[in-house]
């Protein structure tokens, strides 16, 4: 069945470059495929809103859509935008880069002034960073899953390393001022190789309002400090700005540099008094004392199903938040923990996070709380719609995620975000900080797994293979901790780890 699949997508992508071929001979040339990318989120945007203003013949989509969803276009030329491109072009060039003359608009800045991007859609957060960027999608989904500004960075590189495809670059202080010099250089560029749409790609030349000034990074204290932290994070990032020719950053912060807070706290999570969940909460503390970590775990009485189980679960972090102080990370007891996630959560400052898919579903596996009024308020209200729901329960609730907690939470945070006056900031967090150990869709993550989620709800939901996989992952685990221990053992007894 495989074969039979394989065959017939490459009989299918054979007629469609065989077609294109044909209408490229009968044109006279190649068609021409417009990509405006970058490692700069607002000049990407800018660029984008100002074709829209001046060359809405190019008819160039309001949400993002990459180039290789055009496939298939027989126009003469092609103009799509969207910031995963500047990572795609093995993918684009070995597919629509066959039959069309690639041009690709790069946004760029100053790597430290794009991880301090912001976006009205959710004034919160920063929409950038150096691992992740927010995805905005239908319905006002909103996701931490794109490729950030690290990635994009690097898949420019190797665009400019390609002599397959034009690349015209726009930096954002080009785009501040002299902003038709980026649209002449299109103009001319596709103009190379057609004549369509040249009247559109002239006004675009000579038209253009530049994008308005903006406080670089060094100018004001909050984004002095995200850069800080961004850089601690990840060296990369000061490495790449200081590459491209901008000032080192211990250069631009002289004797005021940041201080990075202290915004470590506890990491909680619960436990019924069975057998299967109190061997999870071993193996939970097992992984938090090899790192050193503080924690606190609770004891708590069960529902009468797994489901009903959950929607406890706000009541008692309300509880864990009463008596401890600091920031909180709650964690689901069947996990286990890989890497310290303090350094990296200590980025937020709004009142609670967590994982968000670009599906829209939320994961409440891994809870970031702050020790504010704001993260009281969610929780009082996460727990009064808990409570609605259980309390109507007569026993068929179904075992999911959406009718347990973190559905509900869910649609507290909706409410609350499209409110005009919200109670609380709710903050997205990186898949890394709640990866299920066997989850296949394609959400793109980079990085170390600093939390894992092993899924013990398996062992008593019925499904045999999602169970053995788990079973499975457990054994790989074992074996990993007593290699490690293995390992200290013989250096601590001066034995060569050999």
């Amino acid at each position: 069945m495989n074969r039979l699949r394989q065959w017939r997508a490459q009989a299918a992508d054979a007629r469609l470059v065989a077609a294109q071929r044909l209408r490229a001979r009968r044109r006279g040339h190649q068609s021409v495929h417009v990509i405006i990318t970058g490692t700069d989120l607002p000049g990407m945007h800018y660029i984008v809103d100002e074709i829209r203003r001046l060359a809405p013949s190019l008819r160039l989509a309001k949400d993002p859509q990459s180039a290789i969803e055009l496939a298939d276009s027989d126009a003469d030329v092609i103009c799509t935008w969207h910031p995963d491109d500047i990572t795609r072009s093995s993918e684009i060039l070995e597919t629509i880069g066959r039959y069309r003359h690639i041009i690709v608009v790069a946004a760029t800045a100053d790597p430290r002034d794009s991880v301090c991007a912001t976006d009205d859609r959710i004034p919160q957060q920063y929409v950038d960073g150096f691992d992740y960027r927010m995805r905005f999608g239908p319905q006002g989904k909103k996701s931490f899953t794109g490729a950030g500004v690290v990635a994009r960075i690097e898949g420019l590189t190797e665009w400019l390393d390609r002599d397959t495809a034009s690349i015209i670059g726009a930096k954002r202080k080009q785009l501040h001022s002299t902003p038709g010099e980026v649209f002449e250089q299109l103009r001319d560029t596709v103009a190379s190789h057609t004549s369509a749409f040249a009247d559109s790609f002239s006004r675009l030349a000579e038209a253009t309002i530049p994008l308005p000034e903006a406080a670089a990074w060094p100018g004001k204290q909050d984004t002095r400090l995200r850069v800080a932290q961004q850089i601690e994070l990840s060296p990369e990032l000061e490495q790449y700005s200081v590459e491209a020719g901008y000032p080192a950053a211990e250069d631009l912060f002289g004797d005021n540099a940041p201080v990075l807070p202290d915004r470590r706290g506890t990491i909680v999570a619960f436990h019924t008094p069975d057998e299967v969940y109190r061997a999870e909460a071993e193996r939970l503390k097992v992984s938090l004392d090899r790192l050193g970590l503080e924690y606190h775990f609770f004891e708590v009485e069960p529902e009468d199903n797994w489901v009903r189980t959950t929607l406890l679960k706000p009541s008692w972090i309300a509880t864990a938040r009463e008596e401890l102080t600091g920031p909180l990370l709650y964690i689901d007891v069947d996990a286990v923990v890989h890497g310290d996630p303090w350094p990296y959560v200590a980025q937020y400052a709004g009142d609670m996070a967590a994982v968000v898919y670009d599906n829209g579903q939320l994961n409440s596996a891994t809870l970031w709380i702050n020790d504010t009024e704001g993260a009281r308020a969610v929780i009082s209200s996460w727990r009064e719609a808990a409570n609605s729901r259980r309390d109507a329960d007569r026993g068929d609730l179904e075992a999911s995620g959406d009718n347990g907690d973190q559905g509900v939470l869910k649609q507290v945070v909706l409410d609350e975000e499209q409110a005009d006056s919200p109670r609380f900031e709710f903050q997205r967090l990186p898949v890394n900080l709640a990866s299920i150990f066997d989850r296949t869709d394609s959400t793109y993550t980079v990085g170390p797994v600093l939390i894992e989620q092993l899924q013990v709800s398996r062992e008593s939901l019925g499904h045999e293979k999602r169970l053995e996989r788990r079973r499975e992952r457990l054994r790989q685990l074992e074996t990993e901790a007593g290699k490690t221990s293995a390992t200290t053992t013989a250096v601590q007894s001066g034995d060569s780890p050999a």
